[in-house]
């Protein structure tokens, strides 16, 4: 008998189960309101930090809207679009990182090239202001995985594949947790993350412009350098 090692949980991962289970169930639905956070957070008997951060996981899945003063609500979902990114974000193992990036070097490649044909103005806006965003909160990296993720999340959206889109969703959480392990190793080598902005930068300006061929190569770039740095031996996260 062979039996597979567990793999450890964080608690807000916990929280991100219970919620997607009651969305699964038809307990919640579109448009209600969770409770506050404080009730909510000794409803399941954690920190309110470790409530906010399955919030704002959510919030980047897509599955939830945060309104400053108002609360979180309940967005529009399917079964699928709930089920997927966790079941196998959360799955991942290290030893299989370089088959994740280049999973990812795959489609956000093709990703940007269909964003730079096909996106609305609205995209535009989009990935601009996710773009303002990570430039807003740069020296400082404490949410940088997140919000690099929401860019690339964004040019996806912006490529109409919905396909492409919920690929890409399912390894979001993984993807974001790896980056802010290795943020500080990347600004190390690049001082206040200018360069990363530039690449982004780069990305979104190619997109803007409907050059398909640009907004590959910069992805293509972007991601490759990203990879090697990643997989140096001393930036493998724990």
């Amino acid at each position: 008998m062979e039996f597979e090692k567990i793999k450890p949980r964080r608690v807000y991962e916990d929280v991100l189960s219970q919620i997607t289970s009651l969305m699964v169930m038809g307990k919640i639905n579109p448009g209600d309101r969770l409770m506050g956070e404080r009730e909510m957070a000794n409803e399941l008997g954690v920190s309110r930090t470790t409530l906010r951060e399955a919030l704002r996981t959510l919030e980047l899945l897509g599955l939830v809207e945060i309104k400053p003063g108002e609360g979180t609500f309940i967005k529009d979902h399917n079964v699928n679009q709930i089920i997927a990114p966790l079941a196998l974000a959360l799955s991942v193992e290290q030893n299989s990182l370089n088959e994740l990036w280049e999973t990812r070097l795959a489609l956000e490649v093709e990703a940007a090239g269909l964003a730079a044909y096909r996106a609305l103005p609205e995209n535009f806006n989009y990935i601009e202001r996710a773009l303002k965003k990570m430039q807003e909160m740069l020296p400082d990296y404490t949410y940088y995985g997140k919000l690099d993720m929401r860019f690339h999340y964004m040019v996806a959206q912006a490529s109409q594949n919905t396909m492409i889109t919920r690929v890409l969703q399912t390894f979001t959480v993984h993807i974001s947790e790896i980056i802010q392990k290795t943020a500080p190793v990347r600004f190390f080598h690049d001082r206040d993350g200018m360069q990363t902005i530039r690449e982004h930068a780069q990305i979104f300006e190619a997109i803007k412009a409907h050059d398909v061929k640009s907004a590959r190569r910069f992805m293509k770039e972007h991601l490759e350098g990203s990879m090697s740095e990643l997989m140096q031996p001393n930036n493998l996260p724990d």
